[in-house]
This record gives structure tokens, C-alpha cells and sequence, in this order.
């Protein structure tokens, strides 16, 4: 894992999220957050999935519900994945969609973002009520 860690500096140009400043729910070993940001022309709400990683507190998933190109990473601070689309036209609004897949779709996306291990702390009733929160927090936040 280590190779594959992300270099924060040099050559990612990804904005790292502010750990300090958001607002964290935590279910078992997962914390999660969401905030709004603005990065160059895009603006919306972000949805942060934390957890340990090989001893380390990682951004696990990003789920970016900007405007203009919604998308998500997997395991955006540790490993090298290209960024995957949101399809409004076959998804509709990006952040119920997103609220929707970590309700239910979370343990094989930590599977496929190399921290299958945390896949235990995805209680569903848990994760639904977490999944309502970070929603409502997202409406929130947006104009």
C-alpha cells in the first residue's frame, strides 16, 4: 500500500480535505462529513468517508456533487484512481444519489477503495440514519 500512497504535494492535484473544520459523524470505525466547497468553476457539496488505513486516518471516498461534473474517488488520499462520473441524466440529483449508495452500496465500495476491512463498522440501520443526516446537512449547506 505504501507505494501506491498519494503524494499530497508534488504531482496530485487534488484539494485534501480540511479534517480540522468539518463536522464528523462517526459509526464504528468510519467517520463521515460533508461540506460545500468551491474549486476553480465548480461549487457543491462534498461527502467525505474517513478510516483507518494501514494505521493511518485516510479520506477512504470523495463524493464531489459539484454543478457541472459530479463525480466520486476511491480512496482519494491513498491511491491512485482516476475519478468516476456522476450521470445526472441516469442518477438525477448527485447528492441523494450519493446519500443513497452509502446507505446501501457501502461495504463493496470500501472493497474497491482497498479498505474492505472497515466493510464491519456498515451497520444498515446505522447507515441509513447516517445517510439521512449527511443528506439534510447537504441541503443545508447549498444556495
Amino acid at each position: 500500500m505504501a507505494q501506491a500512497r498519494r503524494e499530497l504535494r508534488g504531482g496530485f492535484r487534488g484539494q485534501a480535505a480540511d479534517r480540522e473544520a468539518l463536522e464528523k459523524i462517526t459509526v464504528g470505525g468510519l467517520s463521515f462529513a460533508v461540506e460545500y466547497r468551491h474549486v476553480g468553476e465548480e461549487q457543491g457539496p462534498s461527502v467525505h468517508v474517513f478510516g483507518d488505513v494501514d494505521g493511518v486516518e485516510e479520506e477512504i471516498l470523495r463524493f464531489d456533487c459539484f454543478d457541472k461534473t459530479p463525480h466520486y474517488h476511491y480512496g482519494f488520499s491513498y491511491i491512485d484512481q482516476p475519478q468516476v462520473l456522476i450521470d445526472r441524466a441516469a442518477t438525477g440529483d448527485p447528492l441523494e444519489w450519493v446519500c443513497g449508495r452509502i446507505e446501501t452500496r457501502l461495504p463493496m465500495m470500501l472493497e474497491r477503495a482497498q479498505a474492505g476491512h472497515l466493510a464491519a463498522s456498515c451497520d444498515a440501520a446505522r447507515l441509513g440514519t447516517v445517510a439521512a443526516e449527511l443528506l439534510a446537512r447537504g441541503r443545508a449547506l447549498s444556495p
